[in-house]
Parts: structure tokens; C-alpha cells; sequence
């Protein structure tokens, strides 16, 4: 198997997932025999040390010096979690990959140990979590996360054929005592049901294994049906048009949402958000302004539309002074900057005495250029099409106390009080980011 992968991908490079276990150890030293036939292929590894034990610094040494006689490239990287946590497997695999993510280069794949037996594993607690088939299906012997690959050559390969070939060449490895704490789900599972199932049913893995492998294609035929249908309801601005979903079967307006969750790259939510999403959003009232919250993003709702969005730290309350118009003035949140150029929208110019400030509210009437009479604020942002969540991230322009602009939005009429004009450019990508990255929360 992991011939045909270098055969396949062979102008790649090669990150391995290298805990110093029995897995990893033994993928490890199959790639090394194969570099001997094929020594152009590049190959490095990575040990991510979760400190959960006093044998850590020792394990960390192993991998050292096994990575030093082989001549591998080695990063060390360190996790520090509290032992007491809830849900403590499922943290560290997120911190875990999160920092792999970040250290795999773009022409390089990342390789795991993934074997049968955990692949079962996987199936078990996803049944205990009460997934679907896309839960069910468990690992994928290739992965796309983002713009990166991870691959998992051994899951069609059980524990016991990984362990007979580590002992055939002599292998040496670490035995973390950890896996043996049955208070762990995936340990409980390892150590009290599998082989309680195997001893009934010697080919239950092989079983187990087929089950998902048919979990697998059936998700990927609805994902590509899906695909095709749910161009006809994402609007140009990555939108999704909910007005069409009220009126189609439940299950297929769900099933709708989720493939838009899947396409913005990040942890699937549960069934029972995709249901709050489902129930909230589509049937809540034409004037509410629902938000379901996934981690660190939101899903929210703006008249007939569902808009995907990170979440943002409120700047109601801030205020930046812009004292030297000669320099730029950086803006927080990731907004981009204000700078004082030939190429900007032309506004009325501050007097010497006047401080330029920048706001991010105001709740109060205003007459905007153009018009005959003063508005609440509340009203230009819905006339501008301005959703409620990015209305506290425009940068308002105020001289003292006096609102001038909306930048890149609106400019207040100050009845020709400053004749002199100035421009002023808003450089940013705000109305058109999209986060290319994996998130694995």
C-alpha cells in the first residue's frame, strides 16, 4: 500500500504522524525500507508531546534518537491541557492536528497509522454520539483539509499484522500505560468490547470495516447530488437562499443546509444544530434576527437569506484617534486600515482644532447626502442592505463629536459647514472574505 501511494504521488513529500508507538513506528521504518528503492522521495515526521504523563520527556528522546539515526527531520511540538477536562480525547485530537495542519507545507502530505482496529473504534463512539452515516463512515483513507492531504495507509490493516511485522524486523517502540485506563471511551472500547465481539465473531473487523466502507459511498453519492443541486440556492455572495427550502421536504432542506455548512470547511455540526438551524431560521419571523453560534463562527439569518460568519468581538464601544492623517490608522478585528490618498471617496475636511475619531455605533437620527430629511440610522442600514452583525464593524468617522461618514457606506450632509474636501480610503477585503483554511473546531 504505501508503494502505490509513492508510486502515485511521487513528485510529493511526506510528514508523518509520529507518536513513537507501535503504529507509527512501523509506518515509519516501512517508509525508510521503501526510500532505500526510491531515495529522491522526501520524508519528515512530527512528534506532538501532550504532556499528560511523567514518561513523556522519555518518549520524546526516543523519537529523537530514532529520527537521528535515520536521518528524518524531526519537529517537536508541545500540548498542554488540563487532565480534568471534559471530552479530553476530543480536545487533544483537535490541538493535535491543529498544529500539524500548520506545519504541513503545501506539496506535502501528511501520513497517519490509522489501523482496522481503530477504524472500529471510530464506528463505536460514533454510534455512542448517535451519528448518521457521515459519522458512520469513520476515516477516510485520504482526507482533503483545506488545501492539504492526509492520508492513512494501514486502515485495512489490523493491530495484530502491524505488531507481527514490528517484532518480525525488531522494532522498537513506546507502550503508553495510558491506553490501558479504561476511563478513556476509545480505551474502554479497545480493551472491553472489541474483543469481546472478535472472540463471538472472528471476522466482525472485516465486517465492521465493510459496514463503514458502505457508509462511505453512500455519503459520497448524496454529497455529490447535493453538490449539483445546491448551486441553484447559494447566492453570489456565498449566501444560502432559504426562501425555496420552506417549501421542500424536511429532510431534504436539512440535508441541503448541512452540504452548505460542508462547503466552508469546518467541523460538521451536530444533527441536533442542523435542526435548531433548520427550525430558527427558515420558520422564526420575517423581522428576527436569529443566530445559532458553532464555536467560534455564527449562522445567521438576514431577510431571506442564511449568512455564514465568524464570529466577531463587538467594537460598540472603541474608539481610535486618528492624530497624524500623514500615517495610516490600523483598524482592530482585522478591518484593514484608513489612509489619506488621491483614490478614496471625497469628504468634508476636519478644521485645525477638530480630533478625528473613529466609532463603530450610533443609535441616533442622521440626514445622509442626497436626502431632505433626517432618518434613524437603524433604517439606512437596512435601505443599504447592511446585515445587522456587520453594521458595528464599519468604521464611522466622527470630528469631535460630529458624525461625518459611514465609511465606504454613507456620507452624513453637514449643511456645507467644511467646504475644503479630503479623501479618505478604507482598504480592506471586508464585504469579500473567506477563510481558505481548515478548521478543525
Amino acid at each position: 500500500m504505501i508503494e502505490t501511494i509513492i508510486n502515485k504521488y511521487k513528485n510529493k513529500s511526506f510528514l508523518i504522524s509520529y507518536s513513537g508507538g507501535l503504529d507509527s513506528t512501523v509506518l515509519l521504518h516501512q517508509f525508510l525500507k521503501i526510500k532505500k528503492k526510491v531515495p529522491q522521495i522526501k520524508i519528515r515526521a512530527i512528534h506532538i508531546n501532550h504532556n499528560l504523563t511523567f514518561h513523556s520527556k522519555e518518549w520524546v528522546q526516543h523519537c529523537k534518537n530514532t529520527c537521528l539515526i535515520h536521518k528524518i527531520p524531526l519537529i517537536i511540538e508541545n500540548i498542554h491541557v488540563d487532565k480534568n477536562e471534559k471530552n479530553l480525547e476530543e480536545k487533544l485530537r483537535i490541538k493535535r492536528y491543529t498544529i500539524i495542519y500548520k506545519h504541513l507545507f503545501l506539496n506535502e502530505i501528511l501520513l497517519t497509522g490509522h489501523h482496522m482496529n481503530d477504524q472500529c473504534e471510530t464506528f463505536f463512539l460514533s454510534l455512542k454520539r448517535g451519528s448518521g452515516p457521515t459519522g458512520l463512515s469513520g476515516m477516510s483513507f485520504k482526507t482533503i483539509l483545506g488545501s492539504k492531504t492526509i492520508i492513512r495507509p494501514f486502515l485495512n490493516t489490523t493491530k495484530k499484522t502491524l505488531s507481527s511485522w514490528a517484532y518480525h524486523k525488531n522494532l522498537k517502540w513506546i507502550e503508553d500505560f495510558s491506553n490501558s485506563n479504561i476511563n478513556y471511551d476509545r480505551n474502554f472500547i479497545r480493551k472491553k468490547i472489541i474483543p469481546v465481539l472478535e472472540k463471538k465473531w472472528p471476522f466482525f473487523l472485516n465486517n465492521c470495516l465493510r459496514a463503514m466502507n458502505i457508509c462511505q459511498e453512500e455519503t459520497a453519492l448524496l454529497k455529490n447530488l447535493l453538490h449539483e443541486k445546491i448551486n441553484n440556492y447559494i447566492k453570489f455572495d456565498g449566501s444560502l437562499n432559504v426562501k425555496t427550502l420552506k417549501n421542500m421536504q424536511k429532510e431534504l432542506a436539512t440535508a441541503l443546509i448541512r452540504h452548505w455548512i460542508s462547503l466552508k470547511t469546518i467541523k460538521m455540526p451536530s444533527y441536533k444544530n442542523i435542526q435548531c438551524i433548520y427550525y430558527q431560521m427558515l420558520f422564526s419571523r420575517k423581522d428576527a434576527n436569529p443566530k445559532i453560534i458553532l464555536k467560534t463562527n455564527e449562522i445567521r439569518r438576514y431577510k431571506d437569506s442564511l449568512y455564514f460568519i465568524k464570529t466577531q468581538p463587538s467594537l460598540k464601544n472603541q474608539f481610535l484617534f486618528w492624530h497624524d492623517v500623514n500615517y495610516r490608522l490600523t483598524l482592530p478585528n482585522t478591518l484593514g486600515y484608513l489612509v489619506q490618498d488621491k483614490n478614496g471617496v471625497a469628504l468634508p475636511k476636519p478644521k485645525n482644532n477638530q480630533l478625528i475619531n473613529i466609532r463603530f455605533q450610533y443609535e441616533d437620527n442622521i440626514l445622509i447626502l442626497g436626502r431632505n430629511k433626517k432618518r434613524k440610522i437603524k433604517k439606512i442600514w437596512q435601505e443599504k442592505n447592511i446585515p445587522p452583525w456587520l453594521r458595528n464593524q464599519i468604521p464611522l468617522l466622527f470630528y469631535n463629536n460630529i458624525f461625518v461618514s459611514a465609511l465606504g457606506v454613507f456620507v452624513v450632509n453637514m449643511n456645507n459647514i467644511h467646504k475644503e474636501t479630503w479623501t479618505i480610503t478604507w482598504k480592506n477585503d471586508f464585504f469579500s472574505k473567506e477563510n481558505c483554511s481548515f478548521s478543525f473546531y
